[in-house]
């Protein structure tokens, strides 16, 4: 519990007040959907096609550096619009809700070799601006693949636990995909596949795949996101 508390701190995480949803939908489903005896399987998996011809253009004409890349760019603007959807940092801990909120990004990344997939892992993510996160993020990936040594300490396991997950798959252009997770993991996870540009329609689109815990999230609430996410996308 000491190892907990240190991490729950850590990553600014504070007891969800679920009194305040009391008679109402959330509070509902923050209690309905984690009860093992009522819900088998409380997760849901859902794929969309997004739409990254506006957003390709602003990050070329606006937000090209020399450290940065367009899957960076796509991870740095979905953390923004990720910030106006509090619940998608709502943990279910020892039997208590929490807000995490300033969790860490975690990005499986394909390495090869022995290790196979080796975490970026950023803290204080959604609090860098734009300059310091494409640097941070370019040289956390150079690092792990210049040492690709599979670890699985405790500072990976709560970052995983309570991060906020968004994986990369730029070979697979799934049309859809459903990612396996414990019981007890509440955070949803988020995988971009391979973007593909059609000539004719003169449009890049992306696959995203996202999992997500019923008890603090629904696809209403992941509507209201990726329309955000979309908009943001094209913001200065």
């Amino acid at each position: 519990m000491d190892d907990l508390n240190y991490y729950l701190d850590k990553y600014d995480a504070i007891p969800l007040d679920t009194e305040q949803y009391k008679n109402s939908y959330v509070g509902w489903a923050l209690d309905f959907f984690i009860d093992e005896t009522k819900v088998i399987n409380p997760y849901l998996d859902i794929t969309l096609r997004l739409d990254l011809t506006d957003a390709e253009t602003n990050y070329k004409d606006n937000f090209k550096n020399d450290y940065s890349t367009f899957t960076c760019f796509l991870i740095w603007k979905l953390l923004k619009a990720l910030k106006d959807h509090p619940s998608f940092w709502w943990r279910f801990i020892n039997q208590k809700w929490y807000q995490i909120n300033n969790p860490p990004l975690f990005c499986p990344t394909a390495v090869g070799g022995e290790a196979r997939f080796l975490p970026i892992i950023i803290n204080n993510a959604t609090k860098l601006g734009w300059l310091e996160f494409s640097e941070l993020y370019k040289n956390t990936k150079d690092s792990i693949f210049a040492n690709p040594i599979w670890s699985n300490n405790r500072d990976i396991s709560y970052a995983y636990q309570l991060c906020q997950f968004v994986g990369n798959l730029p070979g697979l252009d799934f049309l859809s995909f459903a990612m396996q997770t414990g019981r007890g993991n509440t955070q949803s996870f988020l995988y971009f596949g391979k973007r593909t540009y059609y000539e004719n329609q003169q449009r890049l689109t992306v696959p995203l795949a996202i999992k997500f815990h019923h008890g603090n999230l629904d696809p209403f609430i992941i509507e209201l996101l990726v329309k955000d996410y979309l908009a943001e996308l094209s913001k200065l």
